[in-house]
């Protein structure tokens, strides 16, 4: 009797475990759908980490100056440099911008009197060349008017002709970025891009975002859109072109008084 029990135990076990391992692969009643869109993640490279491409720097950046922002690196020196979503509102298609949009360090050193783009008595004046960005005139004219209305001692104006202009004005296919031509203020050159512009981001912000790079501003982000550093990170909505007071001294001690 009991080897016969044996051998009927035997045979069921191969059918016990076949029913065991179907019970283990049902879905509990009940456990909750991926969810569909819920990465934040986005496919491409993470600016400086990612290594250069050909004919760029070690920033990522061609040099060329045909388009020096390419399609499909990571945003500014916002936090990690991870891949975002524009605006807390939740509108916008996700940003997709360089690690840094300044080439270089951003600048620290007062011009000297007497050189070009320095002015006379109490305002140093620097002066800018936007003659191959002719179709975003009216922004650049604002950006430059929003720094003018509440500096007391620098003042941005364009070059008049025959004058060689502090900084250039240029439109390319990428990202917005700030070029500074060495360590003096307001010397460089602003590049306005035209995948922030597709994007819904405003001219006159971004303009004015890359003018205060040239006079001396570091990025905040992610920060309000009171402040113009803060850059994409309050969204599209945000169509500031104003620095906050905080911007304006730190620009104004940047200059000092001109002798």
């Amino acid at each position: 009797m009991r080897s016969g029990l044996n051998r009927r135990a035997t045979a069921c076990m191969p059918l016990a475990m076949l029913a065991l391992a179907a019970c283990g692969t049902e879905e509990p009643q009940g456990a909750p759908a991926p969810e569909v869109g819920s990465a934040t993640s986005i496919d491409g490279e993470l600016g400086d980490s990612a290594g250069t491409r050909p004919g760029q720097d070690s920033s990522g950046v061609s040099r060329d100056g045909t388009d020096t922002r390419g399609k499909g690196d990571i945003g500014e020196s916002a936090g990690t440099g991870a891949s975002v979503r524009q605006g807390g509102d939740g509108e916008g298609s996700a940003a997709v911008w360089p690690v840094d949009d300044v080439v270089g360090a951003v600048p620290r050193t007062a011009p000297r009197t007497g050189t070009s783009g320095q002015g006379s008595g109490d305002a140093s004046v620097v002066t800018y060349d936007a003659r191959s960005a002719g179709e975003y005139a009216d922004a650049i004219r604002t950006a430059a008017a929003s720094w003018n209305d509440r500096m007391r001692n620098v003042r941005l104006r364009p070059a008049s002709g025959g004058e060689k202009a502090g900084i250039r004005i240029v439109v390319v296919r990428g990202w917005p970025g700030a070029d500074p031509a060495g360590l003096t203020l307001g010397r460089g050159t602003v590049e306005i891009g035209r995948e922030a512009l597709n994007q819904g981001h405003d001219p006159a912000r971004v303009v004015a975002h890359e003018f205060g790079h040239l006079l001396g501003l570091e990025d905040r982000q992610p920060g309000p859109c009171s402040s113009l550093m803060s850059g994409k990170s309050p969204g599209t909505r945000c169509t500031n072109p104003y620095p906050s007071a905080a911007e304006v001294r730190q620009v104004e001690a940047n200059f000092g008084t001109a002798g």
